[in-house]
């Protein structure tokens, strides 16, 4: 048996489709087959975040008939190393203006709630994302607020980077 492995997106989450399918296949798959994507859209759906799937059509078989039966599995990425990795590369090399200042907290939170974490942020967590983000705790609105405004800073460091590559 063959294994590859292949990700989509389905409702903002990344999933990881692993294929199993006979030595007869010759060519990869280039994107997952809309009989997988189907089933486990529908066990996102209804709440599963993993599971497998067993010969079900690949999209040339439910078109014309010659296609091969697949097997594997499939998981919601639950942390997505691409993305952490773009924010640390922004935490680590960050310009002057695409640092957190209290003006976008202020922006994000508001003018009471904006002040009150900069200063989590900047005098008591010292500028700490992993810190800042415990802080959060099970507040998940305020944590994806604040998640929402260092995503705003990653774009404004990737476009300077991709600028000075050009």
């Amino acid at each position: 048996m063959k294994a590859q492995k292949l990700t989509t997106y389905f409702f903002g989450h990344k999933v990881e489709v692993t294929l199993a399918f006979s030595e007869e296949r010759d060519k990869p798959y280039t994107f997952v087959p809309n009989s997988i994507a189907d089933d486990f859209s529908e066990r996102i759906e209804c709440g599963d975040r993993h599971g497998t799937f067993e010969n079900l059509p690949d999209d040339e078989l439910s078109k014309g008939g010659h296609g091969f039966a697949l097997s594997g599995s499939w998981r919601i990425v639950e942390i997505d190393y691409e993305k952490i990795s773009r924010v640390l590369a922004w935490d680590y090399n960050f310009a002057p203006d695409e640092a957190l200042t209290e003006e976008l907290f202020i922006r994000y939170f508001g003018s009471v709630m904006g002040r009150h974490y900069y200063e989590k942020w900047s005098l008591i967590y010292g500028y700490d994302l992993r810190l800042m983000l415990a802080y959060f705790d099970n507040n998940l609105r305020e944590g994806q607020c604040f998640c929402d405004m260092v995503a705003e800073q990653v774009a404004k460091y990737e476009q300077r980077q991709k600028q000075e590559r050009q």
